[in-house]
């Protein structure tokens, strides 16, 4: 646009006489006219300037979308600038405005040091020149508008597409609930689901301990060899992590795009993995977090809008289902183990008291008639009756499975006091 304005600009100074001659480009949402391209004394600095509709003689023609000449702008209220028109001997003014099917395009101003005078010939060359110059301006606005068209549809497009790729994600998560009972296979589908819709260069998930006291992993995506046995193996204390309270309890993605200068991230656990980038996803099983589904960018600057931190909560919402299924799986086996060891605790208990009740009676005739050392071993046997009666007695009153704490290498052995005790013990 500007190579063939400049010509018409310079061919109607040579054409008119004027000292100087400009081409103002209108932007009707904005009310406000621009220099396109300016010929003559003063035209370095006007390309600088910008008029609302209404001011000067050209905000006039703007406004009124009539020609205005001006023979002593001077004189005239209309115009601003004095000292600078008086600095260029600028006293005279012409202009019209630029017109395509009663839309304004812009305003062509010609100043000059006298009055313009053309002859019949000279206005006509000028309508020609003014009739290119619209020409040329309406081709730069139809252009503008496919431009802004094409730019609209693109985006539009890269929206649905991105929007797309989100359902596709929020439905392959979906599907993995429904094919799997295998929390940890169920845990490394979503993991690869996050890496491919968000770029992560692993994904990785962990569970948080009975105890709440740490976090360990469980499954990965995409682990580099050099850091997998030591990131499967690592725990994170919860106490270490300075932003478990906004996860843990204000339960929403927490992320930082520089990871090693945030203040949140300074622990261990981070000095041993350092990355640039993090996301961490939290999962609830009922009310509490008890998962967390960590995005890692080793190099990049991950930033995230509102619209992908609340898509990753979705996701978060979907996964969580896992969570609280494995919980009502382990309650539910928790449960049938229970009944079980009841069922059996019960029969055994029943077939342990009837010899227990004759070994008793014996034991104590037998400690009516004897004295001395003889009665104090028939005592002895008697209290170990009594002992075995209290065992047999709690074997009867079990309401929940507790462990005896024993070293890993022992089988799992029942602790049959903290198991039949009527309030669950502290933990």
């Amino acid at each position: 646009m500007t190579t063939s304005l400049e010509q018409i600009v310079q061919d109607l100074v040579a054409l008119t006489g004027a000292a100087l001659a400009a081409v103002w480009v209108a932007d009707e949402r904005a009310r406000t006219l621009t220099v396109a391209t300016a010929s003559g004394d003063g035209a370095a600095i006007l390309p600088l300037a910008t008029l609302p509709y209404g001011i000067g003689g050209i905000g006039w023609i703007a406004v009124n979308r009539l020609s205005l000449e001006v023979p002593d702008v001077f004189a005239d209220g209309r115009f601003v600038g004095a000292d600078w028109r008086r600095s260029h001997g600028l006293r005279s003014f012409s202009g019209m405005p630029l017109l395509a099917d009663d839309r304004l395009l812009g305003v062509l101003a010609l100043d000059g040091r006298a009055p313009l005078t053309l002859k019949a010939d000279q206005r006509a060359r000028m309508r020609d020149l003014v009739e290119r110059a619209v020409a040329v301006l309406d081709e730069t606005r139809r252009d503008d508008e496919r431009r802004r068209e094409r730019d609209a549809l693109a985006a539009s497009r890269a929206e649905a597409q991105a929007r797309a790729r989100e359902m596709a994600a929020l439905v392959a998560v979906s599907g993995i609930l429904g094919t799997t009972t295998d929390l940890t296979a169920a845990l490394r589908l979503i993991c690869r689901e996050l890496g491919r819709l968000t770029g992560a260069d692993t994904v990785a998930a962990y569970l948080i301990d009975h105890q709440r006291t740490a976090v360990s992993p469980v499954a990965g995506y995409h682990v580099p060899e050099s850091v997998r046995d030591g990131l499967l193996g690592a725990r994170l204390p919860i106490a270490e992590a300075r932003f478990s309270a906004a996860l843990l309890e204000g339960r929403g993605v927490v992320w930082s795009d520089d990871a090693p200068n945030d203040a949140r991230f300074a622990n261990a656990f981070f000095a041993r993995f350092p990355h640039r980038s993090c996301a961490f996803i939290p999962l609830l099983a009922g009310t509490q977090v008890s998962g967390v589904l960590h995005l890692i960018w080793w190099n990049e600057a991950r930033r995230f809008s509102a619209g992908e931190t609340a898509l990753l909560e979705a996701i978060g919402r979907q996964a969580s289902t896992l969570l609280e299924n494995a919980r009502l799986l382990e309650a539910d086996g928790r449960a049938q183990e229970l009944r079980a060891v009841a069922r059996l605790a019960n029969a055994a208990g029943h077939e342990i008291n009837n010899p227990l009740a004759v070994l008793v009676a014996h034991l104590e005739i037998l400690a009516r008639r004897t004295s001395g050392d003889e009665r104090q071993r028939v005592e002895r046997m008697l209290a170990a009756t009594t002992r075995i009666a209290e065992i047999v007695g709690r074997m009867t009153q079990i309401t929940r499975l507790e462990d005896v704490d024993a070293p890993p290498s022992l089988p799992p052995m029942l602790d049959l006091r903290r198991s039949s005790e009527q309030s669950p013990p502290d933990r």
